[in-house]
């Protein structure tokens, strides 16, 4: 029996856990941009995504703010 999962990410949490999980001196472009977080998050996703057992829905949702 296949199970339905759903995956549901709260962005902008893992996009702040990222900015300061990982060094902004290992991730920064030539002009001096950090792009840690971007990175940090992009892997965290593709990981989940490409795991051995990837789940059937996958939503990653961020709030408008004020």
């Amino acid at each position: 029996m296949t199970v339905n999962q759903l995956v549901l990410i709260d962005g902008h949490a893992l996009a702040y856990r990222m900015f300061f999980a990982l060094p902004m001196e290992a991730f920064t472009t030539k002009d001096g941009e950090p792009t840690n977080a971007t990175y940090g998050f992009i892997r965290t996703v593709l990981e989940r995504i490409l795991a051995d057992n990837p789940p059937q829905y996958f939503a990653v949702s961020f709030d408008l703010g004020k």
